[in-house]
């Protein structure tokens, strides 16, 4: 972008400066910083609407661990001579790995739905910049050097052809930045639209973040981010984020597909 403020749109709208009448006289003759805003709002709503309509079915993993405590009872069976208080610190301690299940659970559900809205809100904004703008970016157009680029960010070279729509043929990759995550952005046309897929290998991450993404959901899931739909998945340590100007149930179909050629 060439307007020197771009870049601190989000942290002014964070921390209330996007108020300020510099700022508003800044926006009313900046499209650029005024769309940025105006994407940063949507991702509000996004995430609020993520976290408030999804919820976590509990009582299938609540289950599982009731029943698994129960069947544990050698390390928490007492003689009856111990009396009342030691039956009740059994239970107790149940009770509190049942609830320490059920918040790791729902924080892990809620932390990974948000991360993949915030990535699909980003390879919105990317595909509409590099794609539909045509922005000067660097592509590698080359086959060679798309499946080097694979074999790097994916650690498999056949990726981006495995993947590509029924129909559609490769422009070109290059390596972006969704939610602070680097991502292989391939472009992809079939003559008359253009579509943008993401992959990325999952990171390992520590044990709190492994712990986490136990309880993450990995499914497709498409949504409409301004114009585009957009879809995301997981599978065999692939991260995929597909964006697409047709509607949400075509978009449905191209995901579906490329995760089952991952």
């Amino acid at each position: 972008m060439n307007c020197p403020s771009y870049e601190r749109v989000t942290d002014a709208y964070l921390s209330g400066e996007i108020e300020s009448s510099e700022w508003q006289s800044h926006l009313e003759s900046c499209p650029n910083c005024t769309a940025k805003l105006r994407s940063e709002s949507d991702f509000d709503l996004i995430i609020r609407h993520a976290v408030n309509e999804e919820r976590l079915q509990t009582r299938q993993l609540e289950a599982h661990v009731r029943a698994a405590i129960r069947k544990s009872r050698t390390p928490w069976h007492f003689p009856l001579s111990h009396g009342p208080m030691l039956v009740k610190l059994r239970y107790g301690i149940a009770a509190t790995v049942v609830l320490g299940t059920l918040v790791l659970a729902t924080f892990g559900y809620a932390k990974g739905r948000m991360d993949r809205t915030a990535a699909c809100v980003d390879a919105a904004d990317d595909h509409q910049e590099e794609v539909i703008s045509k922005a000067p970016r660097k592509w590698k157009s080359n086959l060679k050097d798309v499946e080097s680029l694979s074999k790097r960010m994916v650690g498999d070279p056949s990726i981006p052809e495995r993947i590509a729509p029924a129909g559609y043929h490769l422009i070109g990759a290059r390596v972006c930045i969704l939610h602070n995550k680097n991502y292989m952005h391939i472009d992809y046309s079939d003559g008359n639209n253009e579509i943008s897929l993401f992959v990325r290998h999952l990171d390992s991450g520590n044990g709190l973040t492994r712990v986490l993404a136990w309880f993450a959901s990995d499914g497709e899931m498409v949504e409409r981010v301004e114009t585009f739909s957009v879809g995301s998945t997981q599978k065999r340590d692939v991260a995929l984020v597909l964006v697409s100007s047709s509607p949400i149930p075509d978009v449905q179909k191209l995901v579906e597909q490329a995760a089952n050629r991952l």
